[in-house]
């Protein structure tokens, strides 16, 4: 080593063997937490010398000590800029402990000969001294210790120490004491789409239990390896509306039909049990509007300008023509909804094979089993779409996951899909984007017609706050579900889990966003799936394999 420095600890080269090749390794003493390492000799030429303390290694004051801040193995390495020679220590920890206090990993070289052999006592010892007394696996430290004396060959980073991860408890949820039937397009444990129809209309008779609410649990909490507790995530309540003839007793938390009837589950909470109402045929002149405190099911289309409305589930055998549809329980469209002034507003999931130029809003899912046509699909759950189904054109936006068949068309409008979105926030911005570009249209007017002295009146300067203020909402608004309104610029509140997946062929153009980050397709691609990358924050794509069962 240079002559300007002095070195404090032992070092020696041995001949260490690995894959069956012998190679020369230095190896040195390990040293102690603030253990002189280097010092500059007492008369060296001071201005060509210069120390550098690297990782977990302190320099002292005056710039001529170097100490070690942890046990470790100390190595000297040098450098020269512009005639001045850097001497850099650094220390490589005998244990390690990652940022997350989750995990503590042990480093060990052969020990110099002449000096002992660190024991199981040794490595425990230091582990108190670095707060570790959680998780701490005796008997892999036992095995580093013996293979590295036995090999004579350096182990590095091996896990010695684990901490203990939080379990979440179990949200609440009713446990149905009925067959309800699959809900279409339930993505189940093994990844596959079951498509299996929706059990509609289920009888129920007076006095049966319906269903059991479990409530939720606490979970476990966690520790580290330095036993700090780390908080579990407790299970969400749920809360248990009923309507009709049932009953909830909360003591018990059963649910009871009082009378006979069908039943409606909307969004796996909400229970219903009333009558059935059936149309034979068409709802037009001869039947009129609709208003049903039952459950409906209307066998022929809804024709145009009619109004059905109805508090329990609803199955439409036909199709809906420029109509209004309001259903408090779920709904089912054997055929379709079309024209731009239909709309099917639904508070549980829609399933329907197809839409055009019309409107859905659903308060739980919505499945589409061929498709949709510049239609506005918006779904407090999942949208999903059978394998096959087309969609071409329009917005499709889900505060969950979309999983979509075919997207888009190369001779139609690009469409939109979002995901991961709270809706009414989604709508909240579309109209205060629509308010800003009046506000600005209204004061570029002002200032054609006035003049440029104009933007110093005092109508103007509040006409011009009132647009900034908006601006800075727009700027600020979170659409991420459960964020808080305004925290787009908050870390804690900037990631998004949702997902977009394309089972079929995308077309580019196709406008892609997921929460607050949003990117359009470049160039026309299949089986792919798109989702936020925690990391840089950016829409990443990846393959998307998904079996489906029928």
């Amino acid at each position: 080593m240079h002559e300007a420095i002095t070195t404090h600890f032992q070092s020696q080269t041995i001949s260490a063997k690995g894959d069956a090749v012998s190679k020369l390794l230095v190896i040195t003493e390990m040293v102690r937490t603030n253990q002189v390492l280097v010092s500059l000799a007492e008369k060296p030429p001071a201005p060509s010398t210069t120390l550098i303390a690297g990782d977990n290694c302190s320099l002292s004051d005056d710039s001529t000590t170097v100490t070690a801040k942890i046990p470790g193995y100390p190595s000297v390495s040098q450098s020269s800029t512009n005639g001045i020679i850097n001497i850099k220590i650094e220390v490589r920890p005998v244990i390690d402990i990652a940022d997350d206090n989750m995990l503590a990993t042990l480093s060990l070289y052969p020990h110099l000969p002449g000096t002992p052999a660190l024991t199981l006592e040794d490595i425990l010892t230091l582990c108190k001294e670095q707060g570790i007394s959680c998780g701490i696996d005796t008997l892999a430290i036992g095995e580093t210790i013996e293979r590295v004396e036995q090999d004579q060959q350096p182990m590095f980073n091996v896990p010695i120490a684990r901490g203990l991860l939080p379990v979440a408890g179990n949200d609440a949820y009713l446990h149905f004491a009925v067959e309800i039937g699959p809900l279409p397009g339930k993505i189940l444990q093994d990844g596959s789409i079951d498509w299996r129809e929706r059990k509609i209309f289920i009888g129920i008779d007076k006095d049966e239990l319906i269903a059991t609410r479990i409530p939720p649990t606490e979970g476990r909490a966690g520790t580290d390896i330095q036993n700090n507790p780390i908080q579990q995530k407790p299970g969400k309540d749920i809360t248990v509306r009923v309507a009709g003839d049932v009953q909830y007793l909360e003591e018990s938390g059963e649910v009871l039909a009082t009378s006979s009837g069908v039943l409606s589950v909307v969004n796996e909470t909400d229970v219903k049990v009333s009558a059935k109402q059936t149309i034979t045929g068409d709802v037009d002149f001869s039947v009129g509007n609709i208003e049903s405190h039952d459950g409906l099911e209307i066998k022929g289309d809804v024709k145009p300008g009619f109004l059905v409305s109805c508090k329990g589930d609803l199955f439409i055998g036909g199709n809906i023509h420029s109509a209004t549809i309001h259903a408090k329980g779920n709904s089912k469209i054997a055929n379709g909804l079309m024209g731009e002034s239909s709309q099917l507003i639904a508070d549980g999931d829609v399933e329907i094979s197809f839409v055009e130029r019309a409107k859905i809003a659903s308060g739980g899912a919505v499945i589409l089993t061929k498709g949709a046509y510049y239609a506005d699909i918006r779904a407090k759950k999942r949208i999903l779409c059978r394998p096959a189904a087309k969609i071409v054109g329009g917005t499709f936006c889900s505060s969950s996951d979309v999983i979509g068949g075919i997207i888009g068309s190369a001779n139609a409008t690009p469409a939109l899909i979002a995901a991961g979105v709270d809706l009414e926030r989604f709508h909240q911005r579309d109209k205060l984007l629509a308010d800003i570009r009046a506000r600005e249209e209204e004061l570029k007017n002002l200032i054609q017609k006035n003049g440029q002295r104009y933007a110093n009146a005092s109508v103007y300067q509040k006409k011009e706050g009132a647009l900034q203020q908006r601006i800075n909402n727009f700027q600020k608004l979170n659409l991420i579900p459960e964020s808080p309104l305004y925290s787009i610029h908050s870390p804690d509140f900037s990631y998004c889990s949702a997902t977009i997946s394309v089972q079929g062929q995308i077309f580019s153009g196709t406008r892609i966003r997921i929460g607050n980050t949003r990117t359009t397709l470049e160039e026309d691609t299949s089986a792919i799936r798109f989702h936020i990358d925690r990391r840089t924050g950016h829409i990443v794509a990846t393959p998307y394999k998904q079996r489906t069962t029928v």
